[in-house]
Parts: structure tokens; C-alpha cells; sequence
């Protein structure tokens, strides 16, 4: 079968939420990227909206992997991470766009689901694609907490790019025509080759097309005069990658302390 970039990041979209009785229900999406440490170790990191992590009320979170029975098929198993030990976090957050990521020790199965950084969007890739207001972009997320069905799954939808200019990437953030609900806070959001265009794809194909990607990721929705107006608002990809470089920069000197 030809390679298929929805599948793949379906399998690489995960649910975020509150251990149960750690305190009040928390709903979010985050994805699962491939970020090796500076000397090669793999390394498997949770990214998600900052505003997702700084609401789990406790030292844990719980996300829900994708494993596979014996007999093949698909199923859902919640998993257990500290997100900080004592005061220390152990995620790192963007000092500017509502981005987080955690590192977190996956099960093998579930690490080689997780995508490659080469897929994020980088600073030219809207140009080089010519990216425009009304390209559609996909999103997968789980609104209101729900997946596609037990297996766990996220629920895929789509909207149009919303706002203009779309470069340079340093604007930071886009906005999108899909109605935002509580749970989608730290969806992918992606192009991805329609349905056509994807089967033609050359059997064996391992990865993307050069014009697939991960634009962003969803932050929130927009609020006018109390309301939503069904428009999101997505962090570039851009700022998730700075974000990953965030773990491996040398922590910030301690303040001197007063004579």
C-alpha cells in the first residue's frame, strides 16, 4: 500500500487529560514527535497546547495510546506520565505561543507511531507550497473528549484557512474556518493529499509528499462578545520546533543571592 500521511498521524494523535481523581476533568489532543537528544538517544515528546499542561491539577497526566491485541486489531489503553518532579516541571513551554511539550517513556510500539520533525513546517514551507487563504487543512482532535469510537482514534475534520497574510511564519499564529470545541486544544492541524492523490502515490512510498504537512496546531477558539464564531486559532509549526529545542537548552543561572 501506498504510504498514507492521514493514517500516519492518526496513529501518532493521542488524548490528553487529568488522571481520574486528580482533580476536574481535563479534555485535549496532543501528538506524539520523534525528537532524538542531542547525542542520538531516542527521545519520544508530547506536544499539546501550554495551557493544557499548566491546568493538570497534580504531578501526572494520563494519554490515550494506540496498541495493538494479538489478533491485530486496534485498541485504547490510558497512559501515565509525570509532567513534573516536585516543583521542577519536565516539559518545556514557548515563552510567547500556546505551545508545550513533555517527554514521555512510550512502549516501543507506540514510540515507532511517533512522527519525525521533518514533517513540521518550517519557516518557508508556506511560500514553497504557496500556501493561500481557502487551501483546506484537516485537523484531528477529540472535541468534547470523544474519539472516533473505543478504539481511541481521533476524529478527523477539516476547515479553510482563514487569514491573510499566511507569511511570513514569524506572524506566529493562522486562523482556520472549524468550529473549536473544549478537547481539541493541541490538535494537528495538516495538509494532507486528497483522496485521489493519495492512492496514486507510488506503492512503498515511506513518508509524506513534499507538499504534505504539519502546518500547526490548534490552540483555541475565538470568542466574540461571549460567543464562538467557529473560527480556530493555530500555532505555527514553526514555534513547535523552537519549542523541542527548549529541552535541551541549558537551564537559566539562578539568581545570586542578596548579600
Amino acid at each position: 500500500m501506498p504510504f498514507d500521511f492521514i493514517i500516519a498521524l492518526e496513529q501518532a494523535t493521542v488524548a490528553v487529560g487529568q488522571v481520574p481523581g486528580g482533580g476536574p476533568a481535563t479534555a485535549a489532543t496532543g501528538f506524539l514527535v520523534n525528537d532524538p537528544l542531542p547525542d542520538g538517544t531516542p527521545r519520544i515528546v508530547l506536544v499539546t497546547a501550554r495551557h493544557v499542561l499548566t491546568r493538570i491539577a497534580g504531578p501526572q497526566l494520563q494519554i490515550g495510546l494506540h496498541l495493538h491485541n494479538p489478533d491485530g486489531t486496534w485498541r485504547k489503553e490510558w497512559w501515565i506520565e509525570s509532567i513534573s518532579d516536585g516543583d521542577r516541571p519536565l516539559w518545556a513551554r514557548h515563552p510567547v505561543y500556546d505551545v508545550a511539550v513533555l517527554p514521555v517513556q512510550t512502549p516501543p510500539e507506540v514510540a515507532a507511531q511517533a512522527i519525525p520533525i521533518a514533517w513540521l513546517a518550517d519557516e518557508n514551507t508556506f511560500e514553497r507550497d504557496q500556501i493561500a487563504p481557502g487551501d483546506q487543512m484537516n485537523v484531528l482532535g477529540f472535541a468534547d473528549g470523544l474519539a472516533s469510537d473505543e478504539r481511541g482514534f481521533a476524529i478527523l475534520r477539516s476547515g479553510h484557512l482563514s487569514s491573510y497574510p499566511l507569511t511570513p511564519a514569524t506572524q506566529g499564529t493562522f486562523l482556520i474556518d472549524y468550529a473549536v470545541v473544549t478537547g481539541n486544544s493541541g490538535a494537528p492541524v495538516f495538509r494532507a493529499h486528497q483522496e485521489e492523490a493519495r492512492r496514486a502515490q507510488p506503492a512503498g512510498s515511506d513518508g509524506p509528499a513534499p507538499d504534505e504537512f504539519i502546518a500547526g496546531m490548534l490552540a483555541q477558539q475565538i470568542i466574540a462578545e461571549g460567543r464562538s464564531i467557529n473560527l480556530g486559532l493555530a500555532v505555527h509549526a514553526v514555534y513547535i520546533r523552537q519549542t523541542l529545542k527548549l529541552l535541551d537548552a541549558p537551564p537559566e543561572p539562578s539568581a545570586a543571592p542578596a548579600p
